[in-house]
Formats: structure tokens, sequence, C-alpha cells
């Protein structure tokens, strides 16, 4: 039978996705496909209300895309948009739940871009993170060229980017390229806490949230606001809004509806 290099563990509404490809859990063709079979399969599953995804082995969270893989780029009518990475990214960015990363050791060029995609990116202090692809003489196919400015501002994202020099864990959050940075033993634990706090709201919530953000991020402030008060509508009339409001006036915990297809309308 063949590798298996995503493994899912489901617990209290978390579903951890774990990419097990050692070394350094390269992102071959196979992982890509892997990763994207996962995505879909918790986008619509019920028992799913946030994804965390980390890397196995001590390693690494991921080294990056599969350089051996790289001469088929070169053949006519090959797929160059970065192995699938960037399509991949697209996918983890759009995925209709929230989306923790947990990085430690190296966090390279696709892995980058992959954790750029995320919702929320907790790194280890010592995490060393960055894009190399220059050092081979190309640059980052996955969306590192449009994420990491967004992230960290174009001066930072320049630097990263033309001199392929990693930095640590502890940098990127204070460039704002993380959320938080931690000891390396508590990198998951960190995550998985963040992930538990957010799996216990409301799944319908979440993901109107979720679009709505990802909707207005390029929006001007008056048609944010806009789409903003149409999302919030939209919420005060879904039974989670009663629910909610009745919980918290009862000091009970509230108990939330789940849509079968596992989205919500934004």
């Amino acid at each position: 039978m063949p590798p298996e290099f995503v493994h899912l563990e489901r617990s209290g509404g978390v579903t951890t996705i774990t990419i097990d490809r050692p070394p350094v859990n390269a992102l071959s063709r196979a992982v890509v496909g892997a990763l994207e079979s996962a995505l879909d399969t918790l986008a619509t599953d019920t028992t799913t209300r946030v994804a965390l995804l980390r890397g196995a082995g001590p390693r690494g969270f991921s080294a990056g895309a599969d350089i051996s893989e790289f001469p088929a780029l070169l053949e006519p009518n090959a797929d160059t948009r970065g192995e699938g990475i960037q399509r991949l990214a697209d996918r983890v960015e759009a995925f209709p739940k929230p989306l923790i990363v947990a990085i430690h050791g190296f966090c390279m060029g696709g892995g980058l871009e992959i954790a750029l995609a995320c919702d929320i990116r907790i790194a280890a202090e010592d995490a060393r993170i960055g894009l190399p692809e220059v050092r081979i003489g190309i640059l980052p196919g996955g969306g590192g060229t449009q994420r990491l400015p967004r992230a960290v501002g174009p001066g930072r994202a320049r630097l990263m980017i033309f001199s392929g020099e990693p930095i640590s864990g502890r940098r990127a959050a204070e460039w704002g390229l993380v959320e938080e940075a931690v000891g390396p033993a508590e990198v998951f634990n960190t995550a998985a806490a963040i992930a538990r706090t957010l799996g216990a709201q409301s799944p319908h919530s979440l993901a109107v949230i979720k679009a709505l953000l990802r909707e207005t991020s390029g929006a001007s402030l008056r048609d944010g606001l806009r789409t903003e008060t149409a999302a919030f509508a939209r919420l005060l009339a879904h039974p989670d809004a009663r629910e909610g409001i009745a919980a918290f006036l009862e000091k009970r915990q509230a108990r939330w509806t789940t849509r079968a297809d596992g989205h919500a309308d934004a």
C-alpha cells in the first residue's frame, strides 16, 4: 500500500491534520493531493469545527516543495503553479472553518506559503521561517510574493524574498508573521488550546465571520462596513444568536446548531 502522508485526528470538535513525510515533510505532489483531499473532507464534516495543521517529526513543519520533482516543470505543458502549492494555499485560505497552523523547526518555501494561507499561526521561538527559492534561481510560486507582503509589509517581505534568508519564530512574531512565538515544547499545546477555544464557539458564526473577513480584506472601509452590517443581520436571524443570548442570560453553556454541509452563508 502507498504511504499515508496526511493523518487526521478528531477530538472535541478539533481535527488535527498532520503532514507525515519524513524526513522534512517535503510537499510532493502526493502530499499536496492528500492535503487537498483532507480539506475537502473536513469542509463538510459536521464533527469538525476547527482544523489544526502541523508537521510530524522533530525537524520541522515542512521544508517546502519537493525539489526532486522540479525538473518536470521544465517540460512542455507543465503545471507551473508552484507544483500545486499555490492551488493548495488557495484551498487553505478558502477553507470555511478556522484553520490554525503550529510551526516548529523548518517552515520554508511552500511550507511557509501554506502557513501564510492559514488563519492563525503559532510558532516555536527557534523555528526557521523563510522563502529560499531565489537560491535556486526561481521565486516563491505558491503565493509567497503576494501573501508575505500583506503579512509583514513590503520592505520586510522584499528582504526575506530577495535574500532567501530565514528568520526565527521569535522575529516572525515581532514582525507580525505569526501571532505568537512560544517555547519549542509548547507549540502544539498552545495551538491546540486556541483551537479548543474556537471550537467552543458557534460553527455558523465562525464560518460567517471567516467569510466576511476574507471578502472584505481588500474593500474600502465604507464597503466593508456595509458588508459587515448585512452579515450581522443574518447572524441575528440565525437560531444560534437566540441560543447564545439565552445561554448567556441563563448562565449556561450554549448548545449550537450545526449545518449539515459545514458551511455558512456570508
